[in-house]
């Protein structure tokens, strides 16, 4: 997909990532347009972590396990082998050590959250979807953004980048239940413990401007 329509959680991996990493995505990217463009298949098969992250729902709704499903995943569809586990070992953590959900019920709202980012002058947006929206025993509510990229961590200025797109593109829900949470590395950053500087848009056009930059150079090659 191309970098001036992409999802939150990749613009923060390409933010961050190794030169050669990112590097490799992009090129990835542009090989996987042009074979659309020339009218072949795009897709890699949908979006790897999108089922998992429905299971992540069920489970903190209470209304399935996520080991249990985690399991079942894997017997469907070996490719989730190897990161399937990680990920439900991080999120099993986070909920028991940070976000304290465990014992406490929770209630999904039924319609997750999306919205998106527009950056008119440069001819981006940033996509988010899917975002889990829970309310706490009825008293306070969370909108929570998964960041599942092995590489690399999300550091603590890509929360607060995240935090500030987040607060721009989803408008309704409070600006404080926002939340993103960094899976495998069982890390959660939100206004509270990440608070915001006040540079975080100069610093994503920033990066931004750099991103789309490399990746109209990567097509030219």
């Amino acid at each position: 997909m191309s970098v001036q329509d992409i999802p939150l959680r990749k613009a923060l991996q390409l933010f961050y990532a190794p030169q050669s990493v990112r590097r490799s995505i992009l090129k990835e990217d542009i090989r996987l347009d042009r074979r659309k463009e020339e009218g072949g298949n795009r897709s890699k098969g949908g979006d790897f972590h999108q089922p998992f992250w429905s299971d992540v729902k069920k489970h903190i709704a209470g209304g399935a396990d996520l080991s249990e499903m985690t399991d079942d995943r894997i017997r469907s569809n070996k490719n989730f082998t190897r990161l399937y586990p990680l990920l439900k070992d991080g999120v099993i953590d986070l909920l028991s050590a940070k976000l304290r959900w465990s014992n406490e019920p929770v209630q999904i709202v039924p319609k997750s959250v999306h919205g998106n980012l527009k950056f008119r002058d440069i001819g981006g947006i940033i996509r988010i979807r899917d975002a889990l929206h829970a309310r706490v025993r009825g008293e306070y509510t969370r909108v929570v953004y998964p960041y599942f990229s092995e590489d690399p961590a999300l550091p603590a200025e890509g929360g607060r980048l995240g935090l500030w797109a987040m607060q721009q593109a989803l408008t309704e829900p409070d600006p404080n239940d926002m939340r993103i949470i960094d899976i495998l590395r069982r890390t959660f950053f939100s206004p509270q413990t990440t608070p915001l500087r006040g540079n975080e848009e100069i610093v994503f056009r920033d990066n931004y401007i750099s991103l789309i930059a490399e990746w109209e150079r990567l097509k030219l090659e």
